[in-house]
């Protein structure tokens, strides 16, 4: 029987066997020292006719990425609603802030939208910054809004209330839109 001393060298040496079989370069006991160091010759590059530029197809950009739960439309208003915020010290107290507004076009949806919207319905929306020029309740936006009225066009990202209550008038909402003409 071998001992385990015998047995532990046994398997050592094998491994090192196998170690220096398998691999490209042989053991550094084994080497021979290089005789000279060589490079490799440096080659200029082959002088080519002169290259045409070739054009390239522009290359089609990638649509911007909306926010999670928007979608971006193509609006009219069709009316504004009258009805102001019982609270009369806040912007939506004092202006409408409501309006119905008909999908003319719909430029696409963030994930988790939820239930989508189809060209031509009409939509009641809630414009957090009122539908009066903004510059009177909010001079703070860095852009400010035009303000809309009934027939104008705009684009802008819709987003659903907080709440989420699909039949709550106001449901669907707008923080920014530009004005189309």
């Amino acid at each position: 029987m071998v001992s385990s001393e015998k047995y532990l060298c046994l398997i050592c040496s094998s491994l090192l066997v196998l170690a220096a079989c398998g691999s490209k370069n042989p053991p550094a006991a084994t080497q021979a020292a290089p005789e000279t160091t060589r490079q490799k010759p440096v080659m200029a590059p082959k002088k080519s006719s002169p290259k045409q530029a070739v054009s390239l197809p522009a290359q089609a950009s990638a649509p911007e990425r909306l926010a999670p739960g928007s979608c971006r439309v193509v609006g009219r208003v069709i009316s504004v609603l009258p009805d102001l915020e019982p609270a009369k010290n806040t912007p939506c107290g004092q202006v409408p802030c409501r309006a119905v507004v008909k999908v003319e076009r719909i430029l696409g949806y963030g994930s988790a939208f939820g239930k989508p919207l189809a060209q031509d319905q009409e939509i009641k929306v809630y414009f957090v910054f009122t539908l009066s020029p903004s510059q009177r309740y909010f001079p703070e936006l860095t852009t400010p809004l035009p303000g809309l009225q009934a027939g104008d066009v705009f684009q802008a990202d819709v987003t659903r209330a907080v709440d989420g209550a699909e039949e709550k008038e106001g449901a669907l909402q707008v923080y920014s839109y530009t004005l189309k003409k």
